[in-house]
């Protein structure tokens, strides 16, 4: 079970991902994105490919640097998107991730 989490105004969005047998908390999986864009149909964001991992213990993986690396972003995308990735470190370390 997926918990997922949009905003308008911020470079990220949050899956807090549950067992889908007896509803532990597996941890979440964070995708630097641009701000998504919602309405009453739909929600969209465009993924930026750099992720993190969060275990439940508060374990942290970054993932995907390479396909980062070689997507062609304009420098205030680029800057965003590492904004992003600095945020969702510190959530993950505070234990403020969306439930």
């Amino acid at each position: 079970r997926l918990v997922e989490t949009f905003y308008s105004d911020r470079w990220y969005n949050v899956f807090a991902v549950y067992d889908g047998d007896d509803g532990a908390l597996k941890g979440w999986y964070c995708n630097v994105t641009r701000p998504a864009t919602i309405t009453d149909a739909a929600v969209s964001s465009d993924d930026l490919a750099l992720d993190v991992w969060v275990s439940p213990e508060g374990a942290v993986t970054v993932l995907d640097e390479d396909e980062f690396a070689t997507l062609e972003l304009n420098d205030d995308d680029s800057t965003a998107a590492q904004r992003a990735l600095r945020q969702l470190l510190q959530l993950a370390e505070s234990g403020l991730l969306p439930q």
